[in-house]
């Protein structure tokens, strides 16, 4: 798992009533570049109902635990498109409870925060215990939750949100987990070495042979990748969200450039970075 720069951004203000309210919307920005399309929902997707919303449920969850009398305004702009696999929800509910904690001066330890994170969903750790390294990437075993974090070299990526996202449940629901599974360890020694010509082209997500019966989009996207000649390409987690790997910042960027132009989905070259650079 690696974080990139992607993300949206939260605000949490105590308030002296215990109420928690949650203003959440997209930010304009992704409103228009989304409005290329005749349904910029089935490329943004929904935004849920804010007591189904991974970030209220996050601070609620906080203030129950920790007996808290206090409760706080929430303002939530997202330009991380949702049902895509690019952690949006769980990024956010990390970062709704450090915002939190601080702004109710609760003093609780990452662990602790972690123990709560892993109960609302198993990549949330992740947002917590990276950031505390600073490197942003790790191997993450278990559910998701067993984090070992690394020092890795720094990635050019572009990401792909094409249209209709993907239900996790349901692309979990027909996952088939194989007897062996593949290791890590090449893939890390590649991000470690800063040698990307040592780095796997085929990577490996069992859950997108579930996600290919789902959506045929994500077909188009591995050949197109292909077509580019990135460094490696693959869905990123449940979907439909697509990742390709490029040898640098100008070839991201020309990437980003070419699937734009194919008009796939809304596209975002990006990078590799620590968690504390985007908390600084």
């Amino acid at each position: 798992m690696v974080a990139v720069s992607l993300f949206d951004q939260l605000e949490v203000t105590p308030q002296t009533t215990p109420h928690i309210e949650l203003d959440c919307a997209w930010q304009l920005g992704q409103i228009a570049q989304a409005s290329q399309w005749p349904d910029p929902s089935q490329f943004l997707g929904d935004l849920p109902p804010t007591e189904s919303n991974l970030v209220y449920r996050a601070v609620k969850l906080l203030q129950t635990e920790e007996n808290v009398s206090q409760g706080a305004r929430i303002v939530l702009r997202k330009r991380i498109p949702s049902a895509s696999g690019f952690g949006g929800a769980s990024s956010d509910a990390a970062a709704a409870l450090v915002a939190a904690n601080l702004a109710w001066n609760l003093g609780c330890p990452i662990q602790r925060l972690s123990e709560l994170a892993a109960s609302l969903g198993s990549d949330i750790p992740f947002f917590l215990h990276a950031g505390q390294l600073g490197s942003g990437q790790a191997v993450a075993t278990g559910r998701g939750e067993k984090i070992a974090t690394f020092e890795g070299k720094r990635l050019d990526l572009v990401l792909v949100r094409p249209a209709g996202g993907l239900s996790t449940p349901e692309v979990f629901r027909r996952c088939r987990i194989p007897e062996t599974p593949e290791s890590a360890k090449a893939m890390v020694a590649a991000l470690q070495s800063d040698q990307q010509a040592s780095m796997p082209r085929q990577l490996t997500n069992r859950l997108c042979l579930p996600a290919r019966e789902l959506s045929p989009r994500i077909d188009r996207l591995a050949t197109l990748c292909e077509q580019l000649d990135v460094v490696a390409h693959q869905m990123s987690g449940s979907g439909s969200g697509y990742f390709a790997i490029c040898r640098n910042r100008s070839h991201a960027q020309r990437v980003a450039a070419r699937l734009h132009a194919a008009n796939v989905g809304m596209v975002f070259p990006v990078t590799t970075c620590g968690m504390r650079a985007l908390r600084n």
